[in-house]
């Protein structure tokens, strides 16, 4: 309906689920890998994992190195992001099992992966330059999301998503109690839960 919308840089405040999943301790895992297997076992991982992301209809934002970044909402309108989001993590960890086995079987070591959601308002839309631009997120929502899945970590929890994000799922999902916590920049405690 609005092509232009998509073309020219700029954007608008919207309610979306942000997504970042990381491989845990991808450093340690690189040192005992040459150039090519890295790249041969990063390419397996992120192929299966993008397939997850887009039967769940997620928008992937980029790769960053081992992380994913990727959110729901838009440029696909959807008024069940958060649930869409909570499936594709879930799927993702199913997936991973499965991965880790063949890699076993292939005598590879196994990979764990920690993956933060947050629901809340973003900016969206084509930021960039005028050489190339990118259909991307940008704000205090999807810096939340990036600090959640760091946090996985802490917890020793494949799945960490915010308060936002839990208001949405609750009835859908089973979700545990973690904690209340201040993250950097904020003044505001935000309870935080476990994707089960």
């Amino acid at each position: 309906k609005d092509p232009q919308k998509y073309i020219r840089p700029g954007g608008e405040t919207k309610d979306l689920t942000v997504m970042f999943s990381d491989i845990r301790d991808f450093t340690t895992l690189s040192e005992g890998l040459t150039a090519d297997e890295l790249v041969h076992l990063l390419n397996e991982y992120l192929g299966e994992m993008t397939d997850v992301l887009f039967r769940n209809f997620g928008t992937l934002d980029k790769y960053i190195g081992d992380a994913i970044m990727a959110f729901w909402g838009s440029p696909y309108p959807q008024d069940d992001h958060a649930i869409r989001a909570c499936n594709c993590a879930l799927e993702m960890s199913r997936c991973l099992v499965k991965l880790n086995e063949k890699w076993k079987d292939e005598g590879r070591k196994p990979i764990s992966i920690g993956i933060g959601l947050n629901t809340g308002p973003v900016s969206v839309g084509n930021m960039g330059s005028d050489k190339r631009l990118a259909w991307t997120v940008m704000g205090d929502n999807v810096n939340l999301a990036s600090r959640l899945e760091g946090m996985t970590k802490q917890y020793r929890s494949q799945v960490v998503i915010s308060e936002g994000t839990y208001r949405q799922v609750a009835k859908q999902f089973v979700c545990r109690d973690l904690d209340r916590i201040r993250v950097k920049g904020k003044l505001q405690p935000v309870t935080i839960y476990e994707l089960l």
